[in-house]
């Protein structure tokens, strides 16, 4: 883990564009020992890669107290070596739960500063600091999501753009609806995991958005694209999609042919139609029968 540092003190007291004293920050605190005292960012940045969860824990308390002051690259190596942190296996280390979790807290009250360096660290994260790093952009809300849409429309690798999704799935705020766009284009992409991905999330979007701000075309967007999705090659993402569709009827989203043609398609995935067969996936018969059941419960 590369260790952050504090710049050290300009002698000069001059207020020209770039100098130290120029800072606002600098300027409140003018005459102040150094934010992080010698050695200080080295001991923490150790103490992140401690066995100890509470020595972990302790060092992102005090990073929390000392990230809104930093700036520049000392700014950015100190979110770094939070980020490491999200590479630990919870399963291998369950009592350092408590401290990742902390951790995503602490870099999404950081806000709109934060969003390029989470962006590139995906860049090279496995699948768990992937989960950990869509959570802190899914905590940030709606500041986080013009960045992740503006991915979306612009990014070629199949990876950012399932991470991108699925960061936007993890959005709680009605704002999230201004993504709807893209996650329809997702369940169109060529790369399974995007498609499963796009599918998921519209189900997220349908759990958090109110039905009153979405238009009936949207409404009839998500309902269409999602039945398409139903019969996608892939089992995965036409379970994602079925699962989806039920939280679209849920959420009051489909009108009474919707909800008919959703009956329809969710009895011949078990084999209850007209149709001949049924759907060989287990998973997607599974989630066929229980949006079948929340129909019938409507």
């Amino acid at each position: 883990m590369r260790p952050f540092s504090k710049r050290s003190e300009s002698s000069s007291s001059s207020d020209s564009p770039g100098s130290r004293a120029s800072h606002p920050a600098a300027k409140r605190r003018a005459g102040d020992p150094p934010v992080v005292a010698a050695g200080e960012a080295e001991r923490l940045s150790e103490n992140l890669a401690s066995e100890d969860p509470e020595i972990v824990s302790a060092a992102v308390r005090a990073l929390k107290r000392r990230l809104p002051v930093l700036t520049g690259a000392d700014y950015r190596r100190a979110v770094e070596a939070v980020c490491s942190l999200f590479y630990i296996d919870t399963a291998d280390k369950p009592d350092l739960e408590e401290a990742l979790e902390a951790a995503t807290r602490l870099l999404a009250d950081q806000g709109l500063r934060t969003i390029p360096i989470l962006l590139a660290q995906m860049q090279t994260s496995d699948i768990k600091s992937h989960i950990y790093l869509a959570r802190t952009l899914g905590r940030m809300g709606p500041i986080a999501l013009p960045k992740l849409r503006d991915l979306l429309a612009t990014s070629e690798d199949p990876y950012a753009r399932a991470f991108a999704l699925y960061a936007i799935g993890k959005m709680t705020c009605p704002q999230v609806a201004r993504a709807i766009p893209e996650a329809l284009g997702g369940l169109m992409h060529p790369d399974k995991e995007v498609r499963d991905t796009a599918a998921r999330t519209l189900g997220k979007i349908a759990q958090v958005v109110p039905a009153g701000r979405l238009t009936p075309r949207r409404r009839r967007e998500m309902f269409e694209g999602l039945l398409r999705a139903a019969r996608d090659p892939q089992a995965p993402v036409r379970a994602k999609a079925m699962r989806s569709l039920g939280k679209l009827a849920a959420g009051g989203l489909l009108n009474r042919a919707q909800k008919g043609a959703l009956g329809e398609a969710a009895r011949a995935a078990l084999g209850e139609s007209d149709e001949y067969g049924w759907d060989n996936s287990y998973i997607v018969r599974r989630e066929a029968k229980e949006t079948l059941q929340a129909l019938e419960g409507l």
